[in-house]
């Protein structure tokens, strides 16, 4: 007998396979422009950027702000490595992953035991003093950075001459990412963080400790921030101290804030909207008056935030428009489950 209650599902399941496939046969149809490929890479790795954030600062309820460092220190970890030593780009990944995760949890392990902003203020200082740091450590070529070989087209070295590698290697970590952000949000773990969000109280007097799930965030995030620093040095081959700015951990705090923190696809939503609309800004009005994209992109932030403060999701996930979608598109029935 056909179940009318598999009609909503398979509708949005298709939507997503249409869409899937519309960014896989992207850097194919588009071979020739590779301007618009670059701009899909940066959107892939900043979106995975915000997942790792929102899984600490959107699932736990810890703003970090110092994001960009975690992506810094991995990507200068495995360049080290790769230069140094001559070690293969995908065995460095995981030991920069690594490395980057025990740093994070050992550092602010002591900012838990405290309430209140201390891990955010934390957090700055510590992306200061790792920048500060490799801007004056020979070894890591001070301002100078570290450039990454060119040679011949090798998987292996992690290395290509065409962008379409890196977008389909780009595409594979943001679904990753997305994947493992859902697998939390339904597991205890994320049971766990999202009560310490809520309430510490409440989640030490059920038998939650707060401590020990705070540093697991920290911990899993820190070390996807690495994984995505690993990717963008292999992808400019060059890395300097400027990507552990604080206007980079802003920018990786910025699509999940606007996506809609509370939800997984926060990040996914909030980045794909905002980076293509800097992108649209920059290229429509960027030449006409310098500085005039960046006024504009400010102005549609700031609206966002001051008339829809819980995301475009929180606001789509109630909204009548969502219900018309539902109903008129995807023919949900009444009283059937999402």
């Amino acid at each position: 007998m056909f179940d009318l209650t598999t009609t909503y599902k398979k509708r949005r399941a298709a939507l997503l396979a249409v869409f899937m496939l519309v960014l896989v046969l992207l850097p194919i149809v588009f071979a020739g422009n590779p301007y618009l490929v670059n701009v899909f890479i940066v959107i892939f790795y900043t979106t995975t950027m915000s997942l790792a954030w929102n899984l600490l600062g959107g699932m736990t309820g810890q703003n970090s702000l110092g994001h960009a460092a975690y992506m810094g220190l991995g990507a200068y970890v495995a360049c080290l490595f790769m230069t140094k030593s001559g070690m293969n780009p995908w065995v460095a990944i995981p030991i920069a992953m690594i490395f980057v995760g025990l740093i994070a949890g050992i550092v602010f392990y002591p900012c838990f035991l405290l309430r209140g902003p201390y891990f955010t203020l934390v957090s700055i200082a510590f992306g200061e003093t790792i920048r500060q740091f490799m801007l004056n450590w020979e070894f890591a070529g001070k301002a100078m950075g570290i450039p990454l070989p060119y040679g011949e087209s090798s998987f292996a070295q992690f290395r290509f001459h065409s962008k379409t590698p890196y977008y389909y290697i780009a595409l594979l970590m943001v679904i990753g990412v997305y994947l493992i952000m859902k697998k939390i949000n339904r597991s205890k773990l994320g049971f766990a963080l999202k009560t310490i969000r809520e309430d510490e109280d409440v989640a030490n007097a059920i038998g939650i400790n707060p401590m020990k799930y705070k540093v697991i965030a920290l911990v899993i995030s820190a070390m996807i921030a690495a994984m995505v620093g690993c990717f963008y040095a292999n992808y400019n081959r060059y890395i300097d101290c400027d990507l552990m700015l604080q206007s980079f951990s802003t920018e990786f705090i910025l699509p999940a804030v606007i996506g809609g923190a509370a939800f997984v696809e926060g990040p996914l939503v909030g980045g794909i909207i905002l980076l293509t609309l800097s992108e649209w800004l920059r290229n429509k009005f960027g030449g006409i008056l310098p500085g005039i994209n960046l006024i504009l992109y400010a102005i549609t932030l700031l609206c966002i935030i001051r008339f829809r403060p819980v995301g475009i999701l929180g606001w789509y996930s109630k909204s009548r428009v969502k219900e018309w979608i539902d109903v008129k598109i995807f023919g949900k029935k009444a009283g059937e489950e999402a």
